[in-house]
């Protein structure tokens, strides 16, 4: 991840072509897992775009800001659909909102553990200057491609899980981090980023 901590991906314009932090986890933690998805083998799977247009979380009615899709190379790599209290297409305005926020992953290709267990490890260790938490490593896995991933911000807390799984927490700030490395002005894939925020 080369590209402020990609492994792998080098400087390549490709990365810019789509779609893509400030805060606590680094920015090579926070583009780990949707930025390793295009080192495994492209294992493709239909894209699925019928999310529903709210949905309740938290105790709170979110509506979808926006969706977009990540490629490289041409080949879709991941979907993404933003939910949140209010729409808005001010990513400063959605990061610095304690508002509950939802973002929910589609892994259009299948990715490697060792993949997600690198990238996780260099992006703890450059951002924080600390380990990966053991609960947070002990949940990776080879992940499917067609595997659905919910990052939940929380005004205290995010919360990441895969589908049907218990969630992982980390703080908000690194849950702020996280997020802006989909929609900040550091985000990896501008088309991506994009449709998060409604803008295309």
């Amino acid at each position: 991840m080369a590209q402020r901590g990609i492994p792998g991906s080098g400087e390549s314009e490709a990365w810019r072509v789509d779609g893509a932090g400030p805060g606590g986890v680094p920015r090579r933690a926070a583009l780990a897992l949707p930025l390793l998805a295009i080192l495994a083998p492209a294992a493709r799977a239909q894209e699925v775009e019928g999310m529903p247009a709210t949905v309740e979380v938290a105790g709170r009615r979110l509506v979808l800001n926006g969706t977009g899709v990540r490629r490289f190379l041409g080949f879709p790599v991941m979907r993404g659909w933003l939910y949140l209290e209010r729409r808005s297409q001010d990513a400063a305005s959605i990061l610095g909102s304690p508002g509950v926020k939802l973002l929910r992953v589609r892994y259009i290709v299948s990715v490697p553990r060792s993949r997600l267990v690198s990238g996780w490890e260099d992006g703890f260790r450059e951002g924080c200057g600390c380990e990966m938490p053991p609960e947070f490593r002990a949940r990776l896995r080879d992940l499917p491609a067609g595997q659905m991933e919910d990052w939940l911000f929380l005004p205290d807390r995010a919360e990441i899980a895969y589908a049907g799984e218990a969630p992982v927490r980390v703080t908000a700030q690194q849950g702020t981090s996280m997020l802006a490395s989909f929609i900040g002005p550091d985000a990896a894939s501008a088309g991506l980023r994009q449709g998060l925020l409604g803008q295309s």
